[in-house]
């Protein structure tokens, strides 16, 4: 499986969990084939090589693309610009299917904008960019791992009547 199919399962899996049941599955395959596509568009291919595609906070980065000292040409810029749509509609059509994404993921997707934007502007490298996004992807799932804490605490003390 290739790297892209590695995220979009990654991808796919976080929709199933969000969404549950047999219909949250067909969403889930909606919105993953729908992103794929996104993805696949050609003109992102000048910088296929230089990060992940999709852009992705869960998977480990390659040491080429993490000691990359590159900053983005203005054919790459062309690409990060078309890379930005993908990810734009990708977004977009998954809320649309699925809802809202958790609090923490948001401000997840925010960051790598952020990041995004940056290295469109040169003002950070590729490997730059990529080490941000491991930076990110710690934040993302100490914030999911707490979320989760949360809920097996909230379980647990759900039925408690402090009302005897």
């Amino acid at each position: 499986m290739n790297r892209q199919n590695c995220a979009l399962a990654g991808f796919l899996g976080i929709m199933l969990a969000a969404c549950g049941g047999q219909q949250g599955v067909k969403q889930a395959e909606e919105v993953s084939k729908y992103c794929a596509q996104r993805y696949a568009d050609p003109r992102i291919d000048p910088v296929r090589s230089k990060m992940l595609i999709p852009i992705s906070v869960t998977e480990a980065q390659d040491i080429q693309i993490l000691a990359n000292r590159e900053r983005p040409t203005a054919a790459e810029r062309d690409a990060l610009l078309a890379l930005a749509e993908a990810r734009i509609a990708c977004t977009k059509f998954s809320y649309e299917r699925l809802g809202p994404p958790p609090a923490y993921r948001s401000s997840t997707q925010d960051r790598v904008t952020a990041s995004l934007a940056d290295l469109y502007a040169g003002e950070i490298t590729y490997g730059e960019f990529a080490k941000t996004l491991l930076f990110i992807g710690e934040r993302d799932k100490i914030a999911a791992e707490d979320l989760e804490q949360a809920y097996r605490e909230r379980e647990r003390w759900k039925d408690v009547n402090y009302s005897n």
